[in-house]
């Protein structure tokens, strides 16, 4: 099983928030774990930071999944009627940016 973290964001992610997300992502078969935020999380857009710890590159099947994964997460922000991330972005063990997912503001 693959190894992630998710970066907290207190201003946008509650407890249910987070407990939501990583069992999406632990439907992928990935083993999630929230962590502490690493970027300054400023500006009017917010982003969900997940960090991908296992050594080369995202698993194909992995990769096909995520878009619905990442939809799932907007829908779930939506419905609670808070603002969903506008940017998820998977980086690598080195910072370097896997896959991004740009999700529409409506």
């Amino acid at each position: 099983m693959d190894e992630i973290l998710v970066e907290e964001n207190f201003a946008h992610i509650d407890g249910v928030d987070m407990n939501v997300i990583l069992d999406l992502f632990d439907e992928l078969d990935l083993d999630a774990e929230p962590t502490a935020p690493r970027g300054n999380g400023r500006g009017r857009r917010w982003e969900l930071t997940v960090h991908w710890l296992a050594a080369g590159p995202i698993p194909p099947s992995t990769d096909a999944a995520l878009p619905r994964t990442v939809a799932r997460i907007r829908e779930h922000f939506v419905a609670t009627g808070k603002r969903p991330p506008s940017r998820v972005a998977v980086y690598d063990r080195d910072g370097r940016i896997l896959r991004t997912f740009q999700l529409d503001a409506g």
